[in-house]
């Protein structure tokens, strides 16, 4: 058996609790550190997904639009939603270049995937009610998003619906005719069947269930306790009313 002189073994178990020390605070902040991402970027977002995949699933799935008519007797349920869809596309871009999933794949691809099922204008896709192109979606997102001064520097939130509303009287909402589409046929529809671009509506819904599914089960929780159900596919075969 090799003793080990007391004067070396000192050092080497201080210097060893001290790599031990350092390495579980270097834990600690990182830990901290996702915290912070998740809370500023991960929790906002997964929520604005939420709120819109819910929503879209209420109207096209249980007669949602008689609801919000006796909910909201004025019609302003047509810019709560159109206001739902445009702070996704706000924080999914937060999300994607600031948020701890900047680099994953699955969540890449169904963000994607969702956008693009509004900016498409091929596959059947008719341009009017909630197509969005890509600089309009940009844009738009950028409408409901703002940043404040808070402990870690600047952060971002989003505006509220009351705020929304009013933005909607003005340039450049007023004068976006993708947006006073998609107002007017949430307004007119009498059911779910006469909402033009509604396949738009059901195909993004599938991937923010997807997405959704995927972000909880990394994140260790849920935004909805039961299961969430998908929008029947949609045939891309709507025209735009004369």
């Amino acid at each position: 058996m090799i003793k080990i002189p007391m004067q070396w073994l000192v050092p080497a178990i201080m210097g060893g609790w001290a790599v031990l020390t350092w390495a579980h605070s270097q834990d600690q902040e990182r830990r901290k550190e996702r915290a912070r991402l998740a809370a500023q970027y991960v929790n906002p977002f997964m929520s604005s997904c939420e709120d819109l995949q819910s929503r879209i699933y209420k109207i096209l799935e249980l007669g949602g639009l008689d609801t919000l008519r006796e909910r909201y007797p004025d019609g302003s349920y047509a810019e709560e939603t159109l206001y739902l869809l445009v702070r996704f596309f706000g924080w999914s871009t937060v999300a994607n270049r600031y948020g701890p999933y900047t680099n994953d794949p699955f969540v890449i691809n169904q963000v994607t995937a969702a956008r693009r099922t509004f900016s498409s204008a091929s596959q059947g896709y008719v341009v009017g009610p909630f197509n969005f192109f890509a600089p309009e979606q940009k844009a738009l997102g950028k409408v409901v998003m703002y940043t404040i001064e808070g402990e870690h520097g600047f952060e971002f939130d989003s505006i509220s619906f009351y705020d929304f509303k009013e933005q909607l009287k003005s340039a450049p909402l007023k004068d976006s005719q993708s947006v006073q589409q998609s107002l007017e046929t949430l307004r007119k529809a009498k059911t779910a069947q006469d909402i033009v671009g509604r396949e738009r509506l059901a195909n993004a819904q599938n991937h923010l269930v997807k997405l959704l599914a995927y972000l909880e089960k990394k994140e260790g929780y849920t935004l909805f306790p039961g299961s969430r159900k998908t929008c029947a596919a949609v045939g891309k075969t709507a025209r735009l009313s004369s």
